[in-house]
């Protein structure tokens, strides 16, 4: 087995020091509770959650906040366009009985960074940063995290004055995705501006983007020096890659591939209500499909299905065929 050296987000035991990412549309906990039966990674995330919905969602016991003792720790991430947002739901989080709360100044996404101002846009801001970041420290009891892209163009003043402020404002740790905020995720991240954050602060710094592998794992640790890694999509795909990483993964087949979807079939459609279940499962199959040799054609067929038992019906069909005899590999 692989050892890691674990680190602390102030006096949370990250160990492995390995982090499943938040990711919209599938980090909700039927899958946080698929990649724990194989491995559990050190910490877990919730998907981005709204700030300012926070007091309804909480009273509303939302399905996105919910998670078993199999997900924990757990860091429960915030967006939100203002200090007031922020504060609104950080506190609400706290006393939610959160172990971290994580504050993203990454998202790109247009309706988030360009309609609400918020995710990725704020890095444009520092000055808007540091009045969040002061407004969410002293109402967040437990660890305060951000996850941070690039800004609009690498540069490492700016880097300099992002870890700064984020240092004055008592947070406890940095997640870096080395992308600019204005891009997708097609180029290659700049792992190396990870090493240059992880030079310029004494927080704990996790680095973040296509680690797809055990050996790009390995990679970003000896790179770029970082405490921690976190891995996003890989892990949707191959929900078993904590222990690959940790060296006690499973041997892949066509018949552990079913099982495995058949499981987290289970999961999803007991943790959710059908018709929130059918998107669930359909968003799954677009990254799970991608380990037999013939499933993409799997899952887009899947997409027009009207109801759960129809995708089950043809899953137990194709499954296997799917595979085209044998099962994709990676690396």
């Amino acid at each position: 087995m692989q050892k890691f050296k674990h680190f602390h987000i102030r006096d949370l035991r990250i160990d492995p020091p390995l982090i499943l990412a938040p990711m919209a549309g599938v980090t909700h906990s039927p899958l946080r509770q698929l990649v724990a039966s194989f491995a559990k990674p050190g910490l877990f995330f919730s998907e981005m959650l709204s700030a300012k919905h926070l007091p309804d969602d909480i009273k509303k016991r939302s399905l996105w906040l919910r998670r078993t003792e199999a997900e924990r720790p757990m860091a429960y991430q915030i967006v939100a366009p203002s200090s007031a947002e922020a504060a609104l739901g950080g506190s609400y989080l706290s006393d939610y009985g959160a172990e971290i709360v994580d504050l993203n100044l990454a998202c790109p996404a247009p309706n988030i960074a360009g309609k609400r101002r918020a995710g990725g846009f704020l890095l444009s801001d520092l000055a808007l940063v540091e009045e969040i970041l002061v407004a969410l420290r002293p109402v967040v009891s437990c660890p305060l995290t951000v996850k941070v892209r690039l800004g609009v163009k690498p540069d490492l003043v700016f880097l300099q004055d992002l870890a700064a402020v984020l240092e004055a404002t008592g947070v406890d740790a940095v997640t870096l995705h080395p992308r600019l905020t204005t891009e997708k995720l097609k180029r290659r991240p700049m792992w190396e501006y990870i090493g240059h954050l992880k030079g310029m602060t004494k927080l704990p710094v996790i680095g973040n983007g296509d680690v797809v592998t055990r050996e790009d794992c390995l990679a970003m640790f000896e790179q770029t020096g970082c405490d921690g890694v976190m891995i996003g999509r890989a892990a949707v795909q191959r929900p078993w890659l904590f222990a690959d990483i940790m060296g006690g993964g499973p041997t892949i087949t066509p018949e552990f591939l079913l099982a495995t979807y058949l499981e987290a079939y289970r999961l999803i459609t007991d943790f959710f209500p059908d018709t929130q279940a059918l998107g669930r499962l359909k968003e799954f199959s677009w990254y799970f499909m991608k380990n037999l040799q013939f499933g993409h054609r799997l899952a887009a067929r899947m997409q027009n299905l009207p109801n759960l038992a129809a995708c089950r019906d043809l899953v137990e069909k194709e499954f296997v065929r799917s595979c085209g005899g044998e099962v994709v590999e990676v690396g």
